[in-house]
Parts: C-alpha cells; structure tokens; sequence
C-alpha cells in the first residue's frame, strides 16, 4: 500500500476527499509528512504558477528518507525540484512516532502550487 496526498496551493487533499474534524489515522499521517515537509520547503521564485509534481519517497522505519524521486509528469523547473528534494531531505525523518499503524515505508505525494 502506498501512502498519497496532494499539495494544492500548499494545502492538503488526501484521496479521501477532504478533512474531517477528527482525521482518520493514515489522514492525520498524511497531514503529519505534509506539514513536515512544507515547513522545510524554501519556495524558488522559479516555482511554476501551475506546478504539478508527483513525487516517490522511500523510507525505513523511523521515517528516515532513503530515496525522492520524481515522476515523469512533474513540470516543475530544476531549482523548483532541487527545492523539492532538498525539503524532502531537511524534513527527514518524517514523522514516525504515533503512526506506527499506517507507516508506509513508500510514499506518492503530488505538489501543486497555484502561486499564492
């Protein structure tokens, strides 16, 4: 099972749908990497208006990252995927403690950005 979440406009949506006032477990998860990664993130001035970048993370127990790369389909510019990377690695390890449950050790997140 692969964990999955997209950033639009630097918010979270998970596959689910929306938020709830008490998020299911591999929701509260999924906002915990989220939030975990976006307060790492130094946004470029080259970040595209319509950013769209999926995102694979591979992780150990622990949360430690050992691998991001990115799908084909992300057009984001390569100071945006440097961006992108390096927040991934600041934020490492990624919150473990508490989810051990729903723990996936790979992860799909899709960064959108609509520029604000």
């Amino acid at each position: 099972m692969t964990a999955s979440a997209a950033f639009a406009g630097l918010l979270l949506a998970t596959a689910a749908g929306g938020q709830s006032a008490a998020p299911a477990p591999i929701e509260a998860y999924i906002e915990a990497v989220h939030a975990a990664i976006m307060r790492a993130w130094v946004q470029p001035r080259s970040a595209a208006v319509d950013l769209h970048c999926p995102m694979d993370i591979v992780q150990r127990d622990g949360g430690h990252v050992v691998q991001a790369s990115f799908g084909s389909d992300c057009n984001a510019d390569a100071a945006t995927r440097e961006s992108l990377e390096r927040a991934v690695g600041k934020a490492s390890p990624l919150p473990y403690a508490g989810f051990e449950r729903v723990f996936q050790r790979r992860i799909h997140l899709v960064f959108k950005h609509s520029g604000h």
